[in-house]
């Protein structure tokens, strides 16, 4: 049982020093302080250079905070403010009705609230529907200016469109796009010919064919369906990538199987514009192999933390500490500053990871997909896959003392 406070900026880049990692950390532990839940107690989870509007499934550290409310490890929820804690009403409400389920209490340092009282409940919700009016605001805001922008033909963003950089022609984009008939053909051709994109060492993808497309012509339109994915409620998904090129496995329903209804197959967006050995995998062929090895998870009741642990942290809390006094002193400006604390912070989360998920569930393969999903995205930091066969060769367990020794 542990106090957890969560942290959020959507971008590191502002340089709004009141909401930077240093500054809302330093509020949450001094506001848990109150309580008696600073210290060793209390667990700190972050996600950093992301939207408050997102939902968990694109939010890890707040989807961690959700699971650990929903297993009852949690016995308090501290936050720098509620537009901290996310932007979206519906998901705010979500997080603070649940913490009111578990006995909960939700507690903010600059709102000052409370939700242990009838009257911060309240003042929780409503404002949450002051946060959510905000980024209704600033976004219609930006949307507005930029189409004030488009109606004098101004461009949008200070990043040169492909074709104004020397060596780039937008037209051999446009003359693909017309001969191919789509935007997945097109970048195949692209590719053969050996147009190099901007960016992308992997050659041209369909989807930066189509940017530059609607770059040189808004209105242009081009039917470029594919199979319909099933979204984040299938078993592997954001767990698999391909052995070839990299790219993470897309899931889709394969419909062919029409005597025991669809079946699941991951397959590798990028394999019909490069070569590739293979490009998909059907799930009843590889998921056994992963659960097997899921399988041999141990879950004990805490995971201390060892003396090599121990020493990287008091080595990255020093780390933190210099480049604060670096700051302090002039030697560096703010924007250093923030992208230095950034990697110190990204690396003190990993190490957190090891006690926030200490106590992982074993998997019930009955469970829904979803919830399948997210053990085992918690499970392995990443799956080797053979390029020929598609079948896992290796494991890299996120904390390798989860996994049973012997064969």
């Amino acid at each position: 049982m542990t106090a957890y406070a969560y942290l959020r900026k959507s971008s590191v880049r502002d340089g709004d020093r009141d909401t930077s990692h240093e500054s809302q950390e330093t509020a949450v532990r001094e506001l848990a302080k109150r309580y008696n839940d600073n210290g060793s107690t209390l667990t700190i989870l972050a996600d950093w250079d992301i939207s408050g509007r997102l939902g968990p499934d694109r939010r890890p550290g707040y989807r961690a905070l959700l699971e650990a409310i929903e297993s009852g490890r949690a016995t308090a929820v501290y936050s720098y403010s509620l537009s901290r804690l996310g932007r979206s009403l519906r998901e705010l409400t979500r997080l603070i009705d649940l913490c009111d389920k578990q006995g909960i209490p939700v507690r903010l340092y600059v709102d000052s609230l409370d939700t242990s009282t009838a009257s911060g409940r309240l003042l929780a919700h409503v404002l949450g529907s002051v946060a959510q009016f905000e980024a209704d605001v600033a976004a219609e805001r930006q949307r507005a200016s930029q189409a004030a922008k488009r109606a004098r033909g101004e461009k949008i963003g200070t990043t040169p469109v492909y074709g104004e950089r020397e060596g780039e022609d937008a037209a051999i984009v446009s003359a693909a796009v017309m001969e191919a008939g789509s935007y997945s053909g097109a970048a195949k051709l692209l590719n053969e010919r050996g147009i190099k994109p901007r960016s992308s060492k992997r050659g041209w993808w369909a989807s930066s064919v189509s940017v530059v497309m609607k770059r040189i012509d808004p209105d242009v339109h081009i039917n470029n369906r594919g199979p319909k994915g099933i979204g984040p409620d299938f078993i592997l998904a954001k767990v698999l990538r391909c052995p070839t090129c990299g790219t993470r496995l897309t899931g889709m329903a394969d419909r062919t199987w029409r005597t025991s209804g669809p079946r699941v197959r991951y397959a590798c967006r990028q394999g019909s514009v490069t070569p590739h050995a293979r490009t998909s995998v059907s799930e009843h062929l590889i998921l056994p192999a992963i659960r097997a090895e899921a399988d041999r998870l141990v879950t004990p009741e805490m995971i201390e933390a060892g003396d090599t642990e121990a020493e990287q942290r008091a080595e990255l809390e020093h780390r933190k500490a210099r480049v604060l006094d670096m700051f302090e002193a002039g030697h560096i400006d703010r924007d250093e500053r923030e992208r230095r604390l950034t990697g110190i912070y990204q690396s003190l989360e990993k190490l957190d990871a090891r006690r926030v998920v200490n106590a992982i569930p074993r998997i019930d393969w009955t469970w829904p997909s979803r919830q399948i999903n997210a053990v085992l995205r918690a499970l392995f930091e990443r799956i080797e896959l053979d390029p020929a066969t598609f079948q896992p060769v290796a494991f890299e367990w996120t904390v390798p003392e989860w996994r049973a020794s012997g064969t």
